[in-house]
Protein backbone atom coordinates (compact mmCIF):
# COMPACT_ATOMS: atom_id res chain seq x y z
CA UNK A 1 0.00 0.00 0.00
CA UNK A 2 1.61 3.19 -1.16
CA UNK A 3 1.94 6.24 1.19
CA UNK A 4 1.78 9.75 -0.25
CA UNK A 5 5.44 11.35 0.09
CA UNK A 6 5.38 13.69 3.31
CA UNK A 7 8.10 15.26 1.34
CA UNK A 8 5.76 16.81 -0.76
CA UNK A 9 4.35 18.77 2.76
CA UNK A 10 7.74 20.22 3.36
CA UNK A 11 7.91 21.51 0.30
CA UNK A 12 8.16 25.68 0.93
CA UNK A 13 7.08 25.36 4.09
CA UNK A 14 9.81 26.59 5.79
CA UNK A 15 10.39 29.76 3.36
CA UNK A 16 7.00 30.86 4.61
CA UNK A 17 6.64 33.79 6.88
CA UNK A 18 2.57 34.44 7.70
CA UNK A 19 2.09 37.62 7.35
CA UNK A 20 -0.88 39.66 8.11
CA UNK A 21 -3.76 38.86 5.80
CA UNK A 22 -6.28 40.69 4.32
CA UNK A 23 -10.06 40.24 4.53
CA UNK A 24 -11.52 37.77 3.05
CA UNK A 25 -13.74 39.96 0.56
CA UNK A 26 -15.21 39.90 -3.48
CA UNK A 27 -15.23 43.63 -5.10
CA UNK A 28 -18.22 43.78 -7.16
CA UNK A 29 -15.84 46.06 -9.40
CA UNK A 30 -18.09 48.76 -9.32
CA UNK A 31 -14.87 50.57 -8.21
CA UNK A 32 -12.59 48.80 -9.30
CA UNK A 33 -11.03 51.50 -12.00
CA UNK A 34 -11.26 54.34 -8.73
CA UNK A 35 -9.54 52.57 -6.47
CA UNK A 36 -6.87 50.11 -5.67
CA UNK A 37 -8.08 46.70 -4.49
CA UNK A 38 -7.59 45.82 -0.38
CA UNK A 39 -5.31 43.06 -1.35
CA UNK A 40 -5.78 39.68 -2.51
CA UNK A 41 -9.11 37.91 -1.67
CA UNK A 42 -8.12 33.94 -1.87
CA UNK A 43 -10.57 31.56 -1.12
CA UNK A 44 -9.13 28.51 0.87
CA UNK A 45 -10.08 25.10 1.65
CA UNK A 46 -12.81 24.17 4.72
CA UNK A 47 -12.06 21.03 6.42
CA UNK A 48 -15.36 19.44 8.12
CA UNK A 49 -14.85 18.81 11.78
CA UNK A 50 -15.76 15.16 11.71
CA UNK A 51 -13.07 14.64 9.40
CA UNK A 52 -10.77 16.24 11.56
CA UNK A 53 -11.75 14.28 14.60
CA UNK A 54 -11.42 11.26 12.89
CA UNK A 55 -7.95 8.91 13.49
CA UNK A 56 -8.09 7.42 9.86
CA UNK A 57 -4.31 7.94 8.97
CA UNK A 58 -5.91 8.47 5.04
CA UNK A 59 -8.82 10.84 7.08
CA UNK A 60 -5.58 12.90 8.69
CA UNK A 61 -3.61 12.51 5.56
CA UNK A 62 -6.14 14.36 3.78
CA UNK A 63 -6.27 17.08 7.01
CA UNK A 64 -2.52 17.83 6.47
CA UNK A 65 -2.99 18.01 2.22
CA UNK A 66 -5.89 20.99 2.57
CA UNK A 67 -3.51 22.63 5.52
CA UNK A 68 -0.71 22.43 3.35
CA UNK A 69 -2.38 23.49 -0.20
CA UNK A 70 -4.21 26.48 2.11
CA UNK A 71 -0.97 27.50 3.24
CA UNK A 72 -0.60 29.67 0.26
CA UNK A 73 -2.59 32.52 2.50
CA UNK A 74 0.34 33.08 4.42
CA UNK A 75 1.84 34.73 0.92
CA UNK A 76 -1.49 37.32 0.98
CA UNK A 77 0.55 39.65 3.13
CA UNK A 78 3.41 40.56 0.14
CA UNK A 79 0.71 42.25 -1.53
CA UNK A 80 -0.10 44.15 0.98
CA UNK A 81 1.56 47.92 0.74
CA UNK A 82 3.09 48.79 4.29
CA UNK A 83 0.49 50.68 6.42
CA UNK A 84 -0.03 54.67 5.64
CA UNK A 85 1.58 54.33 1.80
CA UNK A 86 0.69 56.03 -0.47
CA UNK A 87 0.67 55.01 -4.67
CA UNK A 88 3.38 56.85 -6.41
CA UNK A 89 0.24 57.02 -8.95
CA UNK A 90 -3.32 58.08 -9.29
CA UNK A 91 -3.65 54.47 -10.73
CA UNK A 92 -4.71 52.42 -12.44
CA UNK A 93 -1.68 50.98 -12.44
CA UNK A 94 -1.05 51.74 -8.97
CA UNK A 95 2.42 51.84 -7.54
CA UNK A 96 4.00 51.34 -4.39
CA UNK A 97 7.57 51.53 -3.23
CA UNK A 98 9.19 51.41 0.20
CA UNK A 99 12.63 50.22 1.54
CA UNK A 100 13.58 47.10 3.75
CA UNK A 101 17.47 47.07 4.25
CA UNK A 102 19.07 47.10 1.02
CA UNK A 103 15.99 45.96 -0.87
CA UNK A 104 14.09 48.46 -2.74
CA UNK A 105 10.56 46.54 -3.16
CA UNK A 106 8.10 47.90 -5.76
CA UNK A 107 4.46 46.72 -5.93
CA UNK A 108 2.42 47.51 -8.60
CA UNK A 109 -1.28 46.84 -9.01
CA UNK A 110 -2.79 47.16 -12.78
CA UNK A 111 -6.24 46.18 -13.84
CA UNK A 112 -6.25 43.56 -17.19
CA UNK A 113 -8.96 41.44 -18.73
CA UNK A 114 -11.39 41.85 -15.85
CA UNK A 115 -8.85 41.09 -13.15
CA UNK A 116 -6.40 42.78 -10.96
CA UNK A 117 -2.62 41.80 -11.00
CA UNK A 118 -0.36 42.20 -8.68
CA UNK A 119 3.81 42.65 -9.33
CA UNK A 120 6.18 42.40 -6.28
CA UNK A 121 9.65 43.23 -8.05
CA UNK A 122 13.15 43.14 -5.99
CA UNK A 123 16.01 45.69 -6.56
CA UNK A 124 18.85 45.54 -4.56
CA UNK A 125 20.07 42.92 -1.85
CA UNK A 126 19.10 41.15 1.13
CA UNK A 127 22.98 40.94 2.27
CA UNK A 128 22.96 37.48 0.50
CA UNK A 129 21.12 37.90 -2.88
CA UNK A 130 21.65 40.62 -5.34
CA UNK A 131 18.03 41.37 -6.96
CA UNK A 132 18.13 43.35 -10.49
CA UNK A 133 13.98 44.06 -10.70
CA UNK A 134 13.36 40.54 -9.81
CA UNK A 135 9.75 39.50 -10.13
CA UNK A 136 8.98 37.76 -6.93
CA UNK A 137 5.82 37.04 -6.37
CA UNK A 138 2.71 37.65 -8.96
CA UNK A 139 -1.05 36.80 -8.09
CA UNK A 140 -4.05 37.57 -10.37
CA UNK A 141 -7.72 37.53 -9.31
CA UNK A 142 -11.01 38.04 -11.49
CA UNK A 143 -12.79 41.48 -10.21
CA UNK A 144 -15.60 39.31 -8.38
CA UNK A 145 -13.00 37.00 -6.40
CA UNK A 146 -14.25 34.01 -8.05
CA UNK A 147 -10.81 32.75 -9.69
CA UNK A 148 -7.05 33.81 -8.71
CA UNK A 149 -3.47 32.63 -9.07
CA UNK A 150 -0.44 33.20 -7.00
CA UNK A 151 3.22 32.33 -8.17
CA UNK A 152 6.31 32.56 -6.69
CA UNK A 153 9.29 32.32 -8.21
CA UNK A 154 12.84 31.33 -7.51
CA UNK A 155 15.66 34.05 -7.41
CA UNK A 156 18.28 31.83 -7.31
CA UNK A 157 17.26 29.29 -10.65
CA UNK A 158 15.16 32.79 -12.29
CA UNK A 159 12.44 30.52 -13.03
CA UNK A 160 9.05 29.32 -11.38
CA UNK A 161 8.83 27.80 -7.66
CA UNK A 162 5.17 26.89 -6.92
CA UNK A 163 1.70 28.15 -8.11
CA UNK A 164 -1.67 28.22 -7.00
CA UNK A 165 -4.63 28.44 -8.66
CA UNK A 166 -8.58 28.67 -6.36
CA UNK A 167 -11.63 28.73 -8.73
CA UNK A 168 -15.46 28.90 -7.05
CA UNK A 169 -18.25 27.89 -9.51
CA UNK A 170 -22.16 28.99 -9.80
CA UNK A 171 -22.78 25.92 -7.87
CA UNK A 172 -20.78 27.26 -4.83
CA UNK A 173 -17.76 24.28 -5.30
CA UNK A 174 -14.51 25.56 -4.47
CA UNK A 175 -11.18 24.06 -6.17
CA UNK A 176 -7.85 24.84 -5.03
CA UNK A 177 -4.70 23.56 -7.05
CA UNK A 178 -1.11 23.33 -6.16
CA UNK A 179 1.86 22.72 -8.53
CA UNK A 180 5.29 22.25 -7.15
CA UNK A 181 7.48 23.33 -10.36
CA UNK A 182 10.80 21.24 -9.01
CA UNK A 183 9.31 18.04 -8.85
CA UNK A 184 6.23 18.44 -11.45
CA UNK A 185 4.21 17.43 -8.28
CA UNK A 186 0.31 17.95 -8.44
CA UNK A 187 -2.26 18.74 -5.74
CA UNK A 188 -6.34 19.31 -6.90
CA UNK A 189 -9.01 19.86 -3.65
CA UNK A 190 -12.49 20.58 -4.11
CA UNK A 191 -14.64 21.37 -1.78
CA UNK A 192 -18.69 21.22 -2.49
CA UNK A 193 -21.15 23.30 -0.26
CA UNK A 194 -22.23 20.84 2.48
CA UNK A 195 -17.83 20.46 3.26
CA UNK A 196 -17.44 17.34 1.50
CA UNK A 197 -14.62 16.91 -0.95
CA UNK A 198 -12.35 15.07 -2.97
CA UNK A 199 -8.06 15.79 -2.84
CA UNK A 200 -6.08 14.23 -6.30
CA UNK A 201 -2.43 13.89 -5.78
CA UNK A 202 -0.13 13.90 -9.14
CA UNK A 203 3.43 13.25 -9.59
CA UNK A 204 4.68 13.22 -13.40
CA UNK A 205 0.89 14.19 -14.38
CA UNK A 206 0.36 10.72 -13.16
CA UNK A 207 -2.27 9.84 -10.41
CA UNK A 208 -0.67 8.56 -7.50
CA UNK A 209 -3.64 9.04 -4.79
CA UNK A 210 -7.38 10.10 -4.73
CA UNK A 211 -8.80 10.70 -1.09
CA UNK A 212 -12.57 11.78 -0.81
CA UNK A 213 -14.61 12.76 2.28
CA UNK A 214 -18.31 13.06 3.16
CA UNK A 215 -19.39 16.37 5.57
CA UNK A 216 -20.08 13.31 8.31
CA UNK A 217 -16.16 12.89 8.28
CA UNK A 218 -16.37 9.26 6.81
CA UNK A 219 -14.50 8.63 3.28
CA UNK A 220 -12.66 6.35 0.96
CA UNK A 221 -9.61 6.48 -0.49
CA UNK A 222 -7.01 4.85 -3.77
CA UNK A 223 -3.60 4.66 -3.93
CA UNK A 224 -1.37 4.14 -7.04
CA UNK A 225 2.00 3.25 -8.57
CA UNK A 226 4.38 5.47 -10.79
CA UNK A 227 2.53 4.28 -13.35
CA UNK A 228 -1.22 4.91 -12.37
CA UNK A 229 -1.81 1.65 -11.60
CA UNK A 230 -4.06 1.22 -8.38
CA UNK A 231 -2.49 -0.62 -5.38
CA UNK A 232 -4.76 0.02 -2.63
CA UNK A 233 -8.55 1.20 -1.32
CA UNK A 234 -10.22 1.63 1.08
CA UNK A 235 -12.97 3.34 2.86
CA UNK A 236 -13.21 4.89 6.99
CA UNK A 237 -15.78 5.63 8.88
Amino acid sequence: MRLFRMSLFLVLIGGLVLFSCSEDKKDDGTNATDTPPEGVSITEIEVPPALLQSTNQYAQMAVGTINFVNSFKGYVGFFNPNVGLQSDTDGPPWVYTWSDGGLTITLTITIEDNQYHWVLTFNGTDGEMQYNNFVMYEAWQNLDGTYGKLVVYDPEYQNISSEWTWVQDDQGVITVTFINHYDQSKIIVTQNQDLSGTLEVYENNILTMKISWNADGSGNWWTYDDDGTLTGSGSWT
